[in-house]
């Protein structure tokens, strides 16, 4: 698991730019699991410049992948959840909690997690790493993995540092 986010961004930069593929195979890291989160935006913005996209939009968009890959990675933590509100309350109690104990050096946000009904879940993000928007798209990547019909808002609460951020889940009516 050591440096497993920033690994995972250079196959998926490698993979989705192959344009850059050299360039990004070229950089190497080797630190343990808290890496400096300084290299995974520098990275970021690398292949974002060169796509032609916003760094947030690559974040969130691998962030969505990344989710994808959790989920291939470690089915252990889907055993028995069934639901994408399911598994987002569990975050912080149970995955992060579990993943800490194998790798106690990891450093982890916090999600606050409320329910608002039966169909709401407010999460509230805050992290000393401005990855709100990476947050966004693992959101994303659960919601579409379950394949739930459920909209994600967000809404900045630090002045747009990605350190916090609320994100309001509604289900909505499914298409018929």
């Amino acid at each position: 698991m050591k440096g497993f986010i920033l690994s995972e961004l250079r196959d998926y930069a490698a993979c989705s730019f192959p344009a850059l593929e050299a360039e990004v195979r070229a950089l190497r890291w080797d630190g343990g699991a808290a890496y400096p989160h300084d290299d995974l935006l520098a990275l970021a913005a690398r292949v974002a410049g060169a796509a032609g996209v916003p760094r947030a939009a690559l974040l969130r968009a691998f962030g969505e992948h990344l989710f994808g890959r959790f989920a291939a990675l470690y089915p252990v933590f889907f055993v028995e959840i069934d639901s994408a509100f399911g598994f987002l309350r569990e975050i912080n109690g149970y995955v992060h909690d579990e993943v800490q104990k194998l790798h106690p050096e990891a450093q982890f946000p916090r999600f606050e997690c409320v329910a608002r009904g039966p169909d709401v879940l407010e999460m509230t993000y805050r992290s000393s790493r401005p990855l709100a928007d990476l947050a966004d798209g693992l959101i994303r990547g659960c919601v579409a993995y379950f394949a739930e019909p459920i909209g994600v808002a967000r809404e900045d609460l630090d002045m747009a540092d990605g350190c916090a951020a609320r994100f309001v889940l509604r289900r909505t009516a499914a298409d018929t």
